[in-house]
């Protein structure tokens, strides 16, 4: 006891324990290192590990800081949560733990994420989004070269349950899913922007990546998430960029009237028009480009592999190579040199079958309609109330997410706290036209924009422990944090 005193005085740990930046740099990192193959079920043992600790900080911040009384809007808050807890007794009998734990998570996305500009300087929130987008720059770039790497050295390989390189024609590289890896390249892609923002520039100084490691930076995971193939993700990269030139020009000529500001907006939106064509032509030039390299690579692999007569796969001591050769005993050596390698959807279908999950979301809505079922529950619910269960594990709709597993009455009090904040971030947004900050503010504005569109696709808003969700609240502290800067957000509301 006395060596745990000497240690608690020396390093001051109960400083440590109660530091919510410190938390949140840390959570980040462990649901970033989550999504790597091989990592996920230790790094999710480190999550619990984690999240125990901040649930220890969000306890003492109710009751010896009282930050959750302070924030803007918490009455909203607090309603959403007691609905949610609400919801979870209704269901008292399927997975109320899991339920009162989504509540606990909930409470720190809106306490510790939302309403961090209530604990520290403004300078000192900055530093804290400076660590955390130099991180996203680094762990999603070096992801992203070493699933090029698996790619370049061979097609697909599985090893155990895991598929590394190219899955389902789309790129996976060393992460779980295709579509997180994409996200990945996106949160990347929007740090290097960020913090190549000369405000930013000049408040670090000598802190800051220089201006051709983040060029190189944003080549690697364009081209990541250009072979990923992922919808969603793609769209919010293009939301962002989209917006982003809208904002600047609009709001650089909203002083302008008459025939001046109408050549402005029409070259605004021309703008927007060709940009997005040409992201998707790139797309698609990317993706034909790499397979016919990669099929350049298959011919010459399939030539050297004359003595493998058994087919498609080369078994190493649980590592399974997956070669694209023709069928096992047909075909010519011409016909082998015709073997094409495709990256990106064969059966191409526009909503990947979330029109069918929509269908389904409202059904399942249609018993529970005021309450919802609670978030733990949608699997149970949906083999109840649905002849062959869900297409898929979840809605890949955050808005249908919260409708469905809380009801017309969670649905209403966050859209209402939802259109309140976006209501407050417009408004900001004409206001710090003049400031320095702009630029910044701008791409914090276009992040948010983007991620509402990207939640369209997916159900990262709420309710999943994962690195999107934790992306998108700590962006929107960072945004009302600038906001509270001369607006008296401090105060009570």
């Amino acid at each position: 006891m006395l060596v745990l005193r000497l240690l608690a005085e020396k390093f001051d740990i109960k400083k440590y324990m109660c530091d919510t930046s410190l938390f949140r740099k840390i959570f980040i990192m462990v649901l970033s290192f989550e999504m790597l193959a091989f990592l996920d079920i230790p790094f999710l043992i480190i999550k619990c590990f984690v999240l125990s600790w901040g649930f220890f900080i969000l306890v003492h911040n109710f009751f010896m800081e009282k930050r959750a009384f302070k924030v803007k809007y918490r009455y909203l808050l607090w309603a959403f949560l007691i609905s949610m807890t609400i919801t979870s007794f209704m269901n008292i009998s399927i997975w109320l733990i899991p339920n009162i734990a989504l509540v606990l998570y909930t409470s720190a996305c809106f306490f510790m994420f939302y309403g961090m500009y209530m604990e520290n300087t403004h300078h000192e929130v900055e530093k804290e989004m400076v660590f955390i987008l130099k991180f996203f720059v680094v762990f999603g770039t070096i992801c992203g070269f070493l699933s090029l790497t698996v790619l370049l050295w061979q097609h697909e390989i599985k090893i155990g349950s895991y598929n590394l390189g190219i899955y389902k024609n789309r790129l996976i590289g060393i992460y779980t899913n295709s579509n997180i890896l994409a996200f990945s390249m996106v949160e990347s892609i929007i740090s290097c922007d960020i913090l190549s923002d000369r405000y930013i520039k000049n408040n670090f100084k000598g802190k800051i990546f220089n201006s051709w490691i983040l060029v190189l930076c944003v080549t690697i995971n364009c081209i990541c998430l250009f072979l990923s193939d992922s919808n969603a993700s793609f769209l919010f990269f293009v939301t962002y960029l989209t917006i982003r030139v809208f904002c600047n020009m609009f709001f650089k000529n909203k002083a302008s009237y008459g025939i001046k500001f109408i050549k402005s907006m029409v070259f605004i939106i021309g703008f927007c028009v060709v940009s997005m064509s040409v992201s998707f032509a790139l797309r698609d030039a990317c993706q034909r480009f790499i397979g016919e390299a990669m099929s350049e690579t298959s011919r010459q692999e399939i030539l050297q592999e004359e003595t493998n007569e058994t087919g498609s796969s080369i078994k190493e001591s649980g590592i399974t190579i997956v070669v694209p050769t023709p069928e096992k005993a047909k075909g010519s050596s011409e016909e082998k040199k015709e073997e094409q390698f495709h990256i990106g959807r064969e059966h191409y279908e526009v909503s990947s079958g979330r029109i069918t999950l929509l269908k389904q979301g409202i059904e399942i809505f249609k018993h529970n309609p005021i309450m919802g079922i609670g978030r733990a529950n949608l699997g149970l619910y949906a083999k109840m109330y649905l002849k062959d269960g869900l297409r898929h594990p979840d809605l890949h709709n955050g808005y249908l997410t919260i409708l469905v597993c809380y009801g017309i009455v969670g649905f209403l009090i966050f859209a209402i706290f939802s259109f309140l904040v976006a209501v407050d971030v417009c408004k900001h947004m004409f206001e710090c036209v003049n400031h320095n900050y702009f630029g910044v503010f701008t791409k914090l504005f276009s992040v948010l924009v983007g991620y509402c569109g990207y939640c369209l696709f997916e159900k990262a808003i709420l309710f999943d422990v994962t690195f999107m969700v934790g992306f998108f609240w700590i962006m929107l502290g960072f945004t009302v944090s600038y906001m509270s800067v001369g607006r008296g957000y401090k105060s009570s509301d």
